[in-house]
């Protein structure tokens, strides 16, 4: 089935995001769709982390987001670990909510870039969560943020 012409993709990207205006119909059926984005998926193996090649991997992404927005209602999120450990070697002094906003606010100009370079407007927005300090999670932690070094390594920046 093709899309009705109501449907198409306009210049807003809540019309692209798969909203309707009062009124308008659609014979797909549209659904609500989370696209996850790691932190490491913005940096290549092997490659550098730095604006250039994250922005080269948030194009490759882009027209397939695209896809997906001209049916359906889409929210990109992403992750931001290796972008706040880069920083955080960076900035010594930064606490980690300012370093989460910082990469945050990166990484929607990134997407918002790779996005408008194919006719899809996207306005990122910066958002700051609540950590619970007596989380058990906090006891084992398994996801880390910034580089992991082996013991000798550590031991010479130290």
């Amino acid at each position: 089935k093709t899309v009705d012409k109501k449907c198409a993709v306009t210049g807003s990207f809540a019309l692209e995001a798969g909203s309707r205006r009062k009124g308008e119909t659609c014979d797909t059926k549209s659904l609500k769709i989370v696209v996850a984005v790691g932190g490491n998926a913005l940096q290549r193996r092997g490659e550098k982390l730095c604006y250039a090649n994250q922005l080269k991997a948030a194009m490759a992404a882009a027209p397939t987001l695209k896809m997906l927005a001209a049916q359906h209602q889409v929210v990109l999120t992403h992750g931001n670990g290796p972008q706040v450990g880069a920083l955080a070697l960076e900035r010594k002094t930064a606490t980690f909510d300012l370093l989460g906003a910082e990469s945050q606010g990166q990484i929607g100009l990134i997407f918002s870039q790779a996005l408008g370079s194919v006719g899809m407007p996207a306005a990122p927005i910066v958002t700051q969560v609540r950590v619970d300090p007596n989380d058990a999670a906090f006891k084992d932690p398994t996801k880390y943020v910034g580089p992991i070094y082996t013991k000798e390594v550590a031991e010479d920046l130290a």
